[in-house]
């Protein structure tokens, strides 16, 4: 039997990749790559199935998986401020789908909106797991418990108009919680879910090199790789097929984030 994942708490707020659903003008440049957040890791175990209806989840941060297995979670954050649309990055889901790999989306409300066809599209998958990525991309901390709120329903009613189904992931728009951000998403029985491999794909002047030796620099066993295919990721679909190779070359197995946490099996063999 495989250890069971572990939650993973954020000592610090990040504060990260906000521009890249808010803004159609690209990211200025950081004088130093952004570095990985500080983690605590605790004895708490991932649940190992799907919560039950009436379920009361955790309020807890979640940022990785367990650094015992080689298995690594691809995920692209699908979003827009509804005053500045976002496009569609064809060119990543085409290389997963050449690579056939399974992938985590993270999918803003408005975003889908505006993208129906793409959305279904992504749904049809089955290696691939949309997640839920608030309406419009706002900074929920500065929000009430009712905003927040309505913020979670409105996209998980959209993704399941288009898509039939619903997410059991949220990741909090541009990394920002705090205490009532993670509890009022444990209520709508959605698990948190941050990163802690950062590719930096934001920033036009991160290429494609660039792109790949953060990931390179910032992977471990159980992480989360956070990325963009909403065209605000400027190099993402020219890394990505050297992120995959340098992952599977390395012994690590792809995985959903919910194989990840073990809210699913993962593949055969892990």
């Amino acid at each position: 039997m495989r250890p069971q994942p572990k939650k993973i708490y954020i000592l610090f707020p990040i504060v990260l990749f906000l521009a890249a659903c808010a803004s159609n003008t690209p990211v200025p440049p950081a004088s130093t790559p952004i570095p990985s957040p500080t983690l605590a890791l605790t004895d708490t175990p991932a649940p190992t199935s799907a919560p039950s209806p009436t379920a009361t989840l955790p309020s807890v941060l979640i940022t990785s998986g367990d650094w015992t297995q080689p298995v690594v979670a691809l995920t692209f954050d699908m979003c827009q401020d509804p005053e500045y649309p976002a496009g569609y990055d064809a060119a990543v889901v085409d290389v997963l789908l050449r690579y056939n790999v399974p992938a985590t989306f993270f999918m803003g409300g408005d975003w889908m909106r505006t993208h129906p066809d793409e959305t279904a599209q992504l749904a049809s998958n089955p290696k691939f797991e949309l997640g839920n990525h608030s309406w419009s991309h706002p900074d929920l901390t500065q929000m009430s418990e009712e905003q927040i709120s309505e913020q979670i329903v409105l996209t998980e009613n959209m993704l399941f108009e288009l898509t039939g189904k619903h997410s059991r992931l949220f990741r909090p728009p541009s990394g920002f919680y705090n205490d009532l951000v993670l509890q009022v998403v444990s209520k709508h029985r959605l698990y948190t879910i941050l990163w802690d491999s950062v590719s930096g794909d934001p920033d036009p002047d991160f290429d494609a090199g660039t792109i790949t030796a953060e990931v390179r620099r910032t992977v471990r066993n159980g992480s989360i790789i956070i990325m963009h295919a909403n065209g605000r990721g400027w190099h993402t679909a020219e890394a990505l097929p050297s992120i995959i190779e340098y992952l599977q070359g390395r012994g690590f197995t792809l995985v959903t984030v919910s194989q990840l946490i073990g809210l699913e099996p993962l593949p055969d063999g892990e």
